[in-house]
């Protein structure tokens, strides 16, 4: 039973600790047992005595370009070439207008330097945004919450080689397994921080509007295709239904003959 009480006074001693503000500079019992994680040495103090900042960067952009489709094979090539990567594209055509919408990453260092290169070779900036989303404070109390449930699941490990009877091993197992998922959770969620924060997503609106002249011709080819189709359409009609045509046409010779037959001499 020694065992048992001591468990869930580690539990309750654990809990406190964890429910406290976030750990200072100072060193607490539970750091002094454990080197510090590789995203805590990111967080380290500067000179100035502050934390580095985690910001999280995103940009959109809508550019009115002469051929939209050149424009983007050249987006592809400086997207590609600074390390990003290429996440979605789509192509829409509607009226006179034909546009083709990017989704793309890029380092987040490179992003304002990616737009303005990007603006620079544009005929038009319709528009140009950038959101920034600071999550220092909850990088570092998440970074914090993680050393804890690391602590904790050393903690529960020594406990669990002292345990002595089946009902100790299964209820330390338990708590060890839950400390467990915490702990995947919280992990995933740093690399995640961490993805966002290094890589910023740009949005790019490549748009292209025909001239009249140009529209015209163009249309003008579209209504010759879609007459063109209808004869199509209108001789594979006749073709397929040769045999109703030939019964009408049999049926309408016999009744003028009939008539014909039926007239006065």
């Amino acid at each position: 039973m020694q065992i048992i009480h001591l468990f869930f006074f580690l539990s309750m001693f654990v809990l406190a600790c964890g429910q406290s503000s976030a750990p200072s500079g100072g060193d607490s019992m539970m750091q002094a047992e454990m080197a510090p994680s590789p995203s805590m040495e990111k967080m380290a103090a500067d000179e100035s005595g502050t934390l580095p900042r985690k910001k999280i960067r995103n940009g959109q952009l809508r550019l009115r370009v002469d051929d939209t489709r050149a424009a983007a094979e050249d987006i592809r090539q400086i997207i590609l070439g600074s390390g990003g990567e290429i996440q979605d594209e789509q192509e829409n055509s509607y009226d006179r207008t034909q546009e083709v919408y990017m989704t793309v990453r890029v380092p987040s260092n490179l992003l304002d330097s990616i737009m303005n290169i990007l603006c620079d070779h544009a005929e038009k900036v319709e528009n140009r945004s950038v959101s920034e989303s600071d999550i220092t404070e909850v990088y570092a109390d998440t970074d914090a919450r993680l050393i804890q449930k690391r602590a904790l699941e050393k903690r529960y490990l020594e406990i669990l080689q002292q345990a002595r009877n089946v009902e100790d091993m299964l209820a330390i197992e338990r708590e060890l397994n839950q400390v467990r998922s915490d702990i995947e959770s919280m992990d995933g969620q740093m690399r995640l921080y961490d993805k966002q924060v290094a890589m910023s997503t740009l949005v790019v609106s490549l748009v292209t509007v025909q001239s009249g002249v140009n529209n015209f011709f163009s249309e003008l080819g579209d209504a010759f295709g879609r007459g063109w189709t209808l004869l199509q359409q209108l001789f594979l009609f006749l073709a397929s239904g040769w045999a109703v045509i030939l019964f009408v046409g049999a049926t309408f010779w016999l009744f003028r003959r009939w008539r014909r037959n039926r007239r006065p001499s």
